[in-house]
């Protein structure tokens, strides 16, 4: 009673615990935790969602803000080698500044002296920079063209850029750094003041000089995602307990004319205040950059232009202009997702004409648990639907649920500019729709297995219940029905070994129905009357002829079960063998008299084993012959009675015949194997 209950507890919990129901919600569960910890390839499948999402239409809308200066090739032919001298860069710096220039983002760094020697009476030294500067006053001092620059940033707009590094480095005392002046609103549990920010360890900056003259600085550095695809920027970073902004950052702090900021800013990210606009920010003071597709999208003016006087006085007014470089050699390039070889310049560029068209991309700091949150709807509803709905509509709800889920993030993004991603509903949504066709698909192919089973059985149970009907007339032919039906099985394996043109059709499903219907062959033997089939003696013509009429009973029997089950029913073997086993090779036989391979193989498969059974078994009618006997019998009747290529293979087996005459006899006394056929033969 207990071992029962303990069997229906486990068969309990196993069919729960493989319900389709239950695997979907732990799978869910499963894969939407790993929202949280974000592996890899999710990772990389969100952002390239967020590329997708954000790349830019054919007619994307770009500010006329910022302006790219640009030391190209035409440049360098006209003024020379990079680098210039820096009474040049003054010069660029002045002219810029006249043409009322907002602001002057300089992304190129000048960190050692300059050693370049100026003749005062060079042409390439105007007049009015002679006059502005004093160059008879400076030309006493080594250092006489940074101070000619030094003075022109000082007077222009002009916004330094410096680099961090993450390896501790010496900082020249006299150089000034230009931590930007902030007031910070911290919530969310940050980690301390400022808290989250990347920190810096050391500085590549600018000449102590330079730094003095200058009113503000940024720093260039941006990296990489883990993919790397530029896809944000940070706008401040932490060096020795100050904040310091980017060069985009304080561009625009200069064009804007403000010194101090406001920082809402906890551990998952906040917004930067400058002006009367809110910079969304991530976790580590990042700004996701709105690209506008490929490198040369900004407005580009050649520096010789400038330099020449052949820009318009009023092309530059009020822009926010960066100088940078394209000459070759020179140039810096970014992977952006739009861009494998993205100006490095026109990054700050995109920064700037992000803030001045307000159209951030922004990925808030509650979007990860939102996804997970969408997972795990996402994946329930989905299981719910698989439990109670059909193939096609759970087919659909698939389609349906994924087109959804893309379109609910594009919805979002063209809303709001806010960056979703549909990578890990999705992803549940797929996990679940796996495994649970797999689980369904195992459980039915458990069904069927068992029901293959039962058929079987009862296939099995039909054949032996027709072939009880024969041991009821003639109980001798009981053991007889068990050996004949392993000589056949025996025999058939042994012919698909030997004999190329049998291995075809001889498969493991054909042998198994051959073995099963084998027990069948003498059904008919039921029509017979007891007078003729239990005769002790040899029979007379007529009853020989009465006798032999049981093989076309039994064919009909059969056939009339198989027209109710089908023509690819288990029977298709069963009547053939039934109405040809006593069938000979060279035409002999009946009840057709049929010739060679007119006999159905099982027919002739049959037709050894019958004989053999017979010939080796006693009955009332005939003496057993000895093992040897029988043999020599069916060897000497290969050609007429028999297939020879049967009974080859059966000389291969005989030995293992004999050991199935032995483990199925009729009586344990006969120990010489000796058993039946005379009125059959």
């Amino acid at each position: 009673m207990k071992a029962s209950s303990h069997r229906d507890i486990g068969a309990a919990a196993k069919n729960f615990l493989t319900h389709p129901a239950f695997l979907g919600i732990l799978l869910t569960f499963m894969v939407s935790l790993t929202g949280f910890f974000k592996p890899t390839f999710i990772e990389f499948l969100d952002y390239k969602a967020f590329d997708a999402l954000s790349a830019p239409g054919p007619d994307a809308d770009i500010s006329s803000i910022p302006v790219i200066i640009d030391i190209d090739e035409k440049s360098l032919k006209l003024h020379g080698q990079w680098p210039w001298p820096r009474y040049k860069m003054a010069l660029l710096l002045n002219r810029l500044h006249a043409m009322g220039v907002r602001a002057v983002g300089i992304d190129i760094m000048f960190p050692e002296k300059d050693r370049t020697v100026i003749d005062p009476s060079s042409e390439d030294i105007p007049e009015d920079l002679k006059a502005d500067i004093g160059i008879a006053d400076v030309r006493g001092s080594a250092g006489y063209s940074d101070r000619l620059f030094a003075e022109a940033v000082s007077r222009s707009s002009a916004v330094l850029g410096f680099q961090f590094r993450f390896e501790s480095s010496p900082v020249d005392a006299a150089c000034v750094l230009h931590p930007v002046a902030m007031d910070v609103m911290q919530s969310g549990g940050g980690e301390q003041l400022h808290g989250g920010l990347i920190e810096a360890a050391g500085i590549v900056y600018n000449l102590p000089e330079l730094t003095r003259a200058t009113h503000s600085a940024g720093f260039f550095n941006v990296s990489p995602d883990s993919d790397g695809i530029l896809r944000s920027v940070p706008l401040l970073m932490k060096y020795k307990g100050e904040l310091y902004p980017s060069l985009a950052l304080a561009v625009l702090m200069k064009a804007f004319n403000t010194n101090k900021l406001l920082l809402q800013y906890g551990s998952n990210g906040g917004s930067l205040h400058l002006a009367n606009r809110n910079i969304p920010l991530t976790s580590g003071g990042r700004l996701w950059v709105n690209f506008r597709g490929k490198g040369g999208t900004f407005a580009y003016i050649s520096a010789a232009d400038i330099l020449s006087g052949k820009t318009p006085p009023d092309a530059l007014m009020d822009k926010i202009v960066f100088l940078g470089t394209s000459a070759e050699g020179l140039k810096e390039f970014r992977s952006i997702s739009t861009d494998p070889i993205y100006p490095g310049v026109e990054v700050h560029a995109t920064v700037v004409d992000n803030y001045i068209r307000s159209d951030f991309l922004v990925r808030p700091f509650y979007a990860s648990g939102f996804e997970v949150l969408l997972a795990l709807i996402t994946g329930m509803a989905f299981t719910v639907i698989f439990s109670r709905s059909s193939a096609l509509l759970t087919l659909l709800s698939v389609c349906g649920g994924t087109i959804g889920l893309w379109a609910l993030s594009v919805l979002a993004f063209k809303t709001g500019g806010v960056l979703l991603s549909p990578v890990l509903p999705i992803l549940a949504l797929l996990s679940d729709f796996s495994l649970l066709n797999l689980v369904k698909f195992w459980r039915e192919e458990s069904k069927s297995k068992q029901r293959t089973r039962e058929l079987a059985l009862a296939q099995e149970a039909i054949i032996e219940s027709m072939a009880s009907l024969t041991e009821t007339r003639d109980p001798e032919t009981g053991g007889h029905i068990k050996r004949t039906q392993n000589y056949v099985r025996l025999l058939a394996r042994t012919l698909r070994e030997s004999s190329p043109k049998h291995r075809a059709l001889l498969d493991d499903e054909t042998i198994d129905l051959l073995f099963k219907s084998a027990p069948l062959h003498d059904i008919g033997k039921v029509g017979v009357p007891d007078g003729i089939l239990l005769k002790p003696g040899k029979l007379s013509e007529t009853e020989f002829e009465e006798m032999k009429k049981h093989a076309v009973i039994g064919r009909n029997a059969i056939r009339a079960t198989e027209r109710r089950l089908g023509n690819g029913s288990f029977l298709r073997f069963a009547h053939d063998i039934a109405y040809t086993h006593h069938e000979k090779w060279n035409g002999s036989g009946y009840p057709q008299g049929l010739r060679g391979e007119e006999i159905p193989l099982c027919g002739r498969l049959m037709a050894l084993a019958d004989t053999y059974d017979a010939l080796i078994n006693q009955r009332v009618y005939k003496p057993s012959l000895t093992h040897e006997e029988a043999i020599r019998i069916i060897v000497k009747d290969k050609g007429t009675h028999f297939d020879p290529e049967i009974v080859d293979a059966f000389l291969t087996v005989s030995e293992e015949f004999r050991n199935i005459a032995r483990k199925y006899a009729d009586s344990e006394k006969q120990d010489t194997l000796k058993l039946d056929d005379q009125a059959i033969s």
